[in-house]
């Protein structure tokens, strides 16, 4: 380990690890106050135009993708001032230690949380993906975890640009959590490889090992990829595994890429249909652009209502303690009108009697009290769910609407602030949204089936086909 730099507006607190070609050190930034992690590479390490580049690509992919919930946020980067020439560093945000790998290696996760880290992860992964970024080295160690207990995917070291990656000359792999093409030189890094690590991520929160390691057996890089080259992925083994998702883990761990999902928000899918059927709480996936886009805001003649004012003092004498008064000049004690406060008090005392007596009258006579007149349901507080009471499948209809079809759906009891719609088409696509209408792109006819998410209940699905 390197002794830490000396940075301006930074107070060195402890080392926390160390990298490839990196030590990674606990800071407290002095403005504004915080805690940081700062990732500095080793002065043993040759800072050739190859580090230099790995290192910029690192700041660049991670702070392209610094606003994330499940990417760790890159505050700053700078060049440390030494003589003979600086480091670079990066300015993390900190997550306290132990990462994932270690975490599950000592407790292997339930599989409910499984399901819902490797959503999170594929979210993360897509985003990475959809900016034209390929991670290239996803695994439980680079996977922290938040002060929130989030996942947040980190050390985008040897990551590169989907356009450019082919041309690479070099690439760095872990051995336990590279897909076949990577260690027989096919592939220099896809999506699809990315897909397959966190298949192998996602298999390791379950058993808290790497899928082809040997439990007291040969797991040198060399053993490993030939398992991985060579021998079919193997189940869990974990008897409380749905079937499912051992099926889709295998599919992950496919050795053609062609054969595993295509996509990471594909593989968040198919774990969110997963949860579905095991009951399980719905986790949402952290996509830009996987949500509905809401209606256009209008803009208000006379300004934005929504803007902070400075308010004039108003006194009101009803807003003080019980009995007090507002003097606004000599006025005696028996001259003063009863306060206001106090009038309604007393009104609403009598008026509870009066309704208890009536409710006693009422109940000895066999009869069932007035309920008086109903509030209009659009200022009234919606009634409590009834707890576990069962949901009705929605109402959905589809039309043609040119080159796309259109379905439409609707609740038959009354909405629920909180509800969310599954949908998914018969050939896989499909999502959680909380809209109710969504269009599909097709010149055939085109069936869908929607359930109603209400909590941690789901409908029956509605199957519509249209087109």
């Amino acid at each position: 380990m390197s002794g830490p730099p000396q940075l301006p507006g930074f107070t060195f607190v402890q080392h926390l690890g160390t990298g490839g070609f990196a030590d990674v050190f606990l800071y407290e930034q002095q403005w504004p106050q915080q805690r940081v992690a700062v990732k500095v590479v080793r002065p043993d390490v040759p800072l050739t135009e190859r580090e230099k580049g790995l290192f910029a690509a690192e700041a660049n992919a991670m702070a392209k993708l610094a606003d994330h919930p499940y990417i760790v946020s890159v505050l700053t980067a700078g060049t440390t001032a030494e003589p003979g020439g600086g480091r670079p560093f990066l300015v993390m945000r900190y997550c306290p230690p132990p990462d994932l790998g270690v975490r599950v290696r000592q407790s292997p996760m339930p599989v409910a949380d499984a399901l819902g880290t490797g959503i999170k992860l594929a979210s993360a992964v897509e985003t990475a993906h959809r900016a034209g970024i390929v991670h290239r080295d996803i695994k439980p160690s680079n996977v922290l975890v938040t002060t929130y207990h989030e996942p947040a995917l980190t050390d985008f070291g040897i990551a590169g640009y989907l356009h450019e990656v082919g041309a690479d000359d070099e690439v760095r792999i872990s051995y336990p959590w590279s897909p076949p093409e990577l260690l027989d030189g096919r592939s220099n890094g896809s999506v699809s490889s990315d897909v397959y690590s966190l298949g192998a991520t996602i298999w390791n929160l379950l058993t808290g090992r790497s899928p082809f390691s040997v439990l007291h057996g040969d797991n040198t890089p060399r053993a490993l990829s030939a398992r991985i080259l060579h021998q079919p992925a193997p189940p869990t083994q974990r008897p409380d595994v749905p079937a499912a998702l051992e099926a889709l883990l295998a599919q992950c761990l496919a050795k053609a890429p062609e054969h595993r999902p295509a996509s990471a928000i594909e593989l968040a899918r198919a774990l969110q249909r997963i949860e579905a059927q095991a009951g399980y709480a719905r986790t949402p996936i952290a996509v830009e652009g996987d949500r509905p886009v809401g209606g256009t805001t209008e803009v208000l003649p006379g300004g934005d209502p929504d803007a902070t004012y400075v308010k004039p003092v108003t006194v009101i004498p009803a807003s003080g303690p019980r009995g007090a008064r507002i003097e606004s000049g000599p006025a005696r004690d028996d001259e003063a009108p009863p306060a206001r406060g106090g009038l309604l008090w007393a009104v609403l005392g009598v008026a509870a009697v009066v309704a208890a007596v009536a409710f006693l009258v009422l109940r000895g006579s066999g009869g069932e009290p007035d309920p008086g007149p109903t509030a209009d349901p659009a200022t009234r507080t919606p009634d409590p769910v009834e707890q576990g009471a069962p949901l009705l499948p929605p109402d959905v209809v589809g039309e043609r609407r040119g080159g796309r079809v259109v379905f439409t759906w609707r609740a038959f009891d009354k909405p629920v602030a909180g509800d969310t719609w599954e949908w998914r088409t018969d050939d896989g696509r499909g999502d959680r949204i909380e809209g109710t209408t969504v269009a599909v792109r097709s010149r055939q006819q085109v069936c869908v089936q929607v359930a109603l998410i209400r909590g941690g209940d789901t409908s029956p699905y509605t199957r519509e086909c249209a087109g």
